[in-house]
């Protein structure tokens, strides 16, 4: 499953280095916590909702080498389903590698690849079917996944690490599931389309809009005082406990803190990747000079994200937090240097050698998993 340089879509690239990018800063900034009503905290916007974009952009991706707008035919889905899995696996591994590392960042690859493996019988769904399916989800899911997990508390379970993955961990795949459905849509839809561009950012600032303060105006400002779910789920270390909600963690699920999991977190997270997608589409709708740079980083994601992730790794070993939490290297500073440092080298790897490191190994073990046979790429990714 290969990509046409020359094909790739220029605005798709560029968002998903602004994703990256952005959970460099949500990994290295001290950020507070967004209030929408406190322009001085806007810039905490990169919490969450960074790492969901990149997750709607999994399914743009997908959606991309597996035909875009023409889906691909019965015979060439069984090769495209086969090395999607093997990426799935492949990108488990990277994900299972980097968590071992054992640093303060939330690892995203490994939910990332559960996401490849939803995806594999939905290739075929067409893009108004996906985005119901994805608003469904948005809206069941956050009531449905504590649920399950209370159950899991209540009678023991031996697939922790499963457990963690689909429900409890800081991407619960349950929850975002429903992005990478969204992505799947979009990625369906004529991205050349400057309308389509349009149409993206305009029902993706509604969306985020409306679900803000609908939140806002059913469970007031946020004070920071009330949980949010991921705080009352029935602990699986303490079987028996069984479900635990009382009326003020229903009340929770009215909020949309980032990484809540509500369904209007989830719906203004989705809107806003939205937002960024299509600005992304009719700001860069052709390949140029000045925008290499951002290309060539969206490009090679998986590189440079992993890079970064060995990078904090490094920099923890040579410091330890600070009273507040926070360690010395937290910064400014080192976001710019790790921004410049991955967009320099992402522009002269790509010019050189055309596919970042870490992606060219897992199209090759890909390939070949499948004898070597390619599907045509008619969209870039």
């Amino acid at each position: 499953m290969t990509a046409n340089r020359s094909a790739r879509i220029p605005g798709v690239d560029i968002a998903r280095a602004l994703a990256v990018l952005g959970m460099f800063a949500a990994h290295i900034l001290d950020l507070g916590d967004l209030r929408w009503t406190q322009p001085e905290t806007w810039g905490s916007v990169v919490n969450g909702h960074s790492a969901v974009t990149f997750a709607v952009l999994a399914g743009v991706s997908i959606a991309l080498v597996t035909g875009g707008t023409a889906p691909l035919g019965a015979e060439q889905l069984v090769v495209a389903r086969h090395q999607l899995l093997v990426r799935a696996c492949c990108i488990f591994l990277l994900g299972g590698l980097l968590q071992m590392l054992g640093t303060p960042v939330l690892i995203i690859l490994v939910m990332y690849s559960f996401l490849f493996v939803v995806s594999l019988p939905l290739l075929r769904v067409s893009p108004p079917t996906l985005f119901a399916a994805a608003g469904v989800v948005a809206v069941v899911m956050p009531f449905l996944v504590p649920l399950i997990h209370a159950a899991l508390g209540a009678w023991g379970s031996p697939f922790n690490a499963l457990t963690d993955i689909l429900i409890s961990g800081g991407y619960p795949g349950l929850i975002w599931a429903a992005y990478l459905l969204l992505g799947l849509g979009i990625g369906r839809l004529d991205l050349r389309s400057p309308m389509v561009a349009r149409r993206l950012a305009g029902f993706g600032a509604g969306i985020a809009m409306a679900s803000y303060l609908l939140s806002a105006a059913l469970s007031g400002f946020d004070d920071g005082t009330h949980q949010t779910p991921s705080q009352f789920y029935a602990p699986s270390e303490n079987p028996g406990e069984g479900f635990l909600w009382e009326w003020a963690d229903l009340q929770a699920m009215l909020g949309a803190e980032p990484h809540s999991g509500t369904p209007f977190d989830v719906f203004g997270s989705a809107g806003i990747s939205m937002l960024v997608i299509g600005l992304c589409l009719l700001l860069c709708r052709r390949p140029g000079r000045f925008s290499l740079p951002l290309r060539a980083t969206g490009t090679m994601v998986l590189t440079v994200y992993s890079t970064h992730i060995v990078a904090i790794f490094v920099l923890c070993q040579f410091s330890e937090r600070g009273r507040d939490g926070v360690y010395p290297w937290q910064g400014l500073l080192t976001w710019i240097v790790f921004v410049l440092v991955a967009v320099a080298f992402s522009t002269v790897w790509i010019a050189r050698y055309g596919r970042g490191p870490v992606e060219g190994l897992i199209s090759s073990i890909a390939r070949r998993s499948s004898g070597s046979r390619r599907v045509p790429a008619r969209s870039g990714v």
